[in-house]
């Protein structure tokens, strides 16, 4: 039994063990350990009262002072920082401070806006390549030819037909002995060509040379034909012609010239880049009307004929056609072949030439029949482009490979019907297109062939 004098000594030790304010908040906060006030003053901040305090000073507790209820504000607060080791007890559920409300000066302290980290940013692991510390070049920017990804390894110029010695020239003069056709684009319609070249040493007359995409051609000439066999006349429609080079024409050493199929020639200009050397005047008469800009260009002359050689309609279809290039002066019996190509698979309509059973009609009697042409099933063909708008077949042999050349109806006895098409040609990849139409042609019209 604890006698009621020794009850009054423990209660005054249990409230000296007390340094929180009081309910009346007129005592000092002592920097003792840990305030075990009512409220739940967490001690390892002073609480700084406004009352008698300086009040620019922010209580800075490390823990929020969480009063049940307002705090009374602190009589001559020293505001001295409890470092007492912070409460890890619940919060203080005790009866709320019935004290004021602090009004004192907010802490006008500035923010601590600390020292921004100064560190580089990461870039990534440097290329440890050793960087080149060379001199820029200042040249020109080299316009050559476009490499075309295949090598030429330079060698003496040969009767093959090819660049042999790199030059960009097959200059093989004198290798070939008569006319060459060397291009012949089919396709869009108004860019439609057919090019010649005269690789020999000296000029060549082209007044009685002719161009046809009719394999009866020999048969346009005003002369009638007749047929052994059963086979008959293929009739000369508006799309076909037999034209005949202008009067005075020639064709210099080493020279090309073009023939467009049709009449506008500023079309023609616009999707080849040049004009051509001559046309086909078609019998509609609006070939003046077209010309434009290209003022040089020369009509095509039809044959003596009963009818317009050159039809309204003339051009070059585009799954399969032959074109001859041949001579005639009116003279000889026969024309003589200069040089001929086929493209695609034979129709009823478009065959190879075979004028083997062919004999024409002589004006002073008589008949004189062609020699037997190589069996059309023999021929060889060009192959089609896969899209034939603004591609062009192109000669890449001048010499015309393994052609037979003698007992046939081409110029010293060549047989142009034998030439192996699928080696001496072949056929460039069509140009992209721009809103549906070409840019340009990949062709080379008036110029050398670009086959390696």
């Amino acid at each position: 039994m604890i006698k009621p004098s020794r009850l009054l000594v423990l209660g005054l030790l249990l409230v000296g063990c007390n340094d929180g304010p009081t309910a009346v908040g007129t005592n000092f906060d002592d920097a003792g350990t840990t305030d075990l006030g009512t409220p739940a003053d967490r001690g390892n901040a002073p609480d700084n009262g406004v009352v008698a305090d300086n009040g620019a000073v922010t209580d800075r507790g490390n823990a929020t002072d969480n009063p049940v209820a307002v705090d009374t504000p602190v009589a001559a607060d020293n505001g001295a920082v409890d470092a007492g080791t912070p409460d890890t007890g619940a919060v203080d559920a005790g009866t709320p401070d019935a004290g004021t409300l602090d009004a004192g000066t907010p802490d006008t302290g500035a923010i601590d806006a600390g020292t921004p980290d100064t560190g580089v940013t990461d870039a990534g692991t440097p290329d440890a390549g050793t960087m080149d510390a060379g001199t820029t070049d200042a040249g020109p920017t080299d316009a050559g030819s476009v490499d075309t990804g295949v090598t030429c390894t330079p060698a003496a110029e040969t009767c093959n037909g090819l660049d042999d010695d790199c030059d960009g020239i097959v200059d093989e003069l004198g290798c070939a002995t008569h006319l060459l056709i060397t291009e012949v684009v089919i396709g869009p319609d108004e860019g439609e060509y057919v090019e010649i070249h005269n690789p020999t040493a000296a000029a060549i007359d082209l007044a009685n040379v002719y161009v046809s995409d009719l394999h009866d051609y020999a048969c346009y000439l005003g002369r009638a034909c007749t047929f052994t066999g059963g086979r008959t006349l293929a009739s000369l429609g508006t799309t076909d012609f037999v034209a005949r080079f202008p009067a005075g024409a020639s064709l210099a050493p080493g020279a090309y010239a073009t023939v467009a199929i049709k009449a506008n020639l500023t079309l023609f200009r616009g999707i080849a880049g040049v004009c051509p050397t001559y046309y086909l005047a078609g019998a509609s008469g609006d070939a003046g009307l077209t010309v434009g800009t290209c003022t040089a260009s020369l009509p095509m002359r039809p044959t003596a004929h009963a009818t317009n050689t050159i039809g309204t309609a003339a051009g070059l279809t585009n799954g399969q056609e032959p074109v001859v290039l041949f001579q005639w002066d009116n003279s000889p019996a026969l024309p003589v072949d200069l040089d001929y190509v086929f493209w695609g698979t034979p129709s009823t309509t478009n065959l190879q030439v075979d004028k083997t059973t062919t004999s024409i009609t002589l004006a002073a009697g008589g008949s004189a029949t062609f020699l037997a042409d190589t069996a059309p099933a023999s021929q060889q063909r060009v192959t089609l482009p896969t899209n034939v708008n603004g591609a062009a077949l192109v000669r890449c042999n001048y010499a015309e490979g393994a052609e037979r050349r003698t007992g046939g109806n081409g110029l010293g006895g060549h047989d142009e019907t034998s030439e192996p098409l699928a080696t001496t040609w072949r056929v460039t990849a069509a140009p992209a297109q721009v809103d549906g139409s070409i840019a340009a042609l990949n062709a080379t019209p008036g110029a050398v062939n670009n086959c390696r």
